[in-house]
């Protein structure tokens, strides 16, 4: 498969997964605004107006905060993985050009040819296949 059908697959999923999302968090914002409406209405049965607001304006932003803590958790395990994977890259990246370099200055010939091999291989690992 070439590298454009494999940029089209890609954009094709990641507009379906987006969709997806939207739909999701809409039907959930619908869903728990239903949800704290019922458990407003159910604590003015049993407490003032006044107070069933402050309750539920406590108990929104009880989980507003823990919900932010714990995204807070993930993003940083997250950054602490992606600069790992960072660093790992730019070293494997650092070792590459220095064996290129020396393969270079010792035999620029070897240095083309295995160059033309990596293109070829290249070329038929991401190659358009024929039906």
């Amino acid at each position: 498969m070439s590298l454009t059908r494999h940029a089209n697959v890609f954009a094709k999923l990641t507009a379906l997964w987006v969709g997806l999302a939207a739909a999701v968090l809409a039907l959930g914002l619908a869903a728990t605004g239903f949800f704290v409406a019922a458990f407003y209405i159910w604590l003015t049965a049993h407490f003032a107006p006044v107070a069933a607001t402050s309750i539920t304006g406590g108990a929104l932003l009880a989980l507003a905060a823990a919900i932010w803590f714990a995204g807070n958790a993930l993003l940083q395990k997250a950054r602490r993985k992606q600069r790992a994977e960072r660093a790992e890259l730019i070293g494997t990246a650092a070792l590459i050009l220095r064996l290129a370099s020396t393969l270079i200055r010792r035999d620029p010939k070897k240095a083309v040819i295995l160059a033309l091999f990596a293109g070829a291989v290249a070329e038929f690992l991401m190659g358009e296949t024929q039906p």
